[in-house]
């Protein structure tokens, strides 16, 4: 339990060592930023005095840098700041497009793969299958029609003699069966 004890304290005076160097870091930080700026802001004010002595203001200086790195005053510059902005305006808006085109494709794509999902039906085979099924209703209801029989024009069928007339039996009724001469019921 010692050796637990011993690495225990270890520890807290190792983490005690870095929080205060740390803090001390940090306090140091600050101090460099506050005195930094103050520097900074009296070299300034010594290089405006001297530039006002030789006769130049901060704007002229400026056109004066300008005019030696590019070899254009700043208008010029700024004129074609303008189209260039334009120019990389119309560029991102053309690529934006395309991208989103291309994003929307391969997202369809992703999702098809991800999850296939049912394929589309087709709708023509059933057309077919309707239009077969009502030709066998056809088919079916023309096949049970009763044949027609032929008109009767007045004259005798053709397959009776013309000068015969049906028989006539007992009760009345007409007979397509010729009477037996000599056999007659009563």
């Amino acid at each position: 339990m010692d050796e637990v004890k011993a690495m225990s304290r270890a520890g807290e005076n190792v983490g005690r060592a870095v929080g205060t160097g740390v803090k001390g870091a940090r306090h140091g930080a600050v101090k460099a930023r506050t005195v930094g700026s103050k520097v900074s802001k009296q070299a300034a004010a010594l290089a405006e005095q001297e530039l006002a002595a030789h006769g130049i203001s901060t704007d002229d200086l400026q056109e004066r840098i300008t005019q030696r790195a590019t070899g254009m005053s700043r208008k010029e510059l700024a004129k074609r700041g303008k189209k260039a902005r334009k120019a990389w305006d119309k560029r991102t808006a053309k690529q934006r497009k395309q991208l989103a085109k291309s994003a929307e494709v391969a997202r369809k794509e992703l999702a098809g793969r991800i999850d296939p999902g049912k394929p589309k039906r087709r709708k023509w085979p059933w057309v077919v299958l309707l239009l077969a099924g009502a030709a066998a209703a056809a088919a079916a209801a023309l096949s049970r029609r009763p044949e027609e029989l032929p008109i009767d024009d007045g004259q005798f069928p053709p397959n009776e003699p013309q000068g015969q007339s049906p028989a006539s039996t007992e009760n009345g009724q007409v007979s397509d069966k010729q009477p037996h001469q000599g056999s007659q019921n009563h």
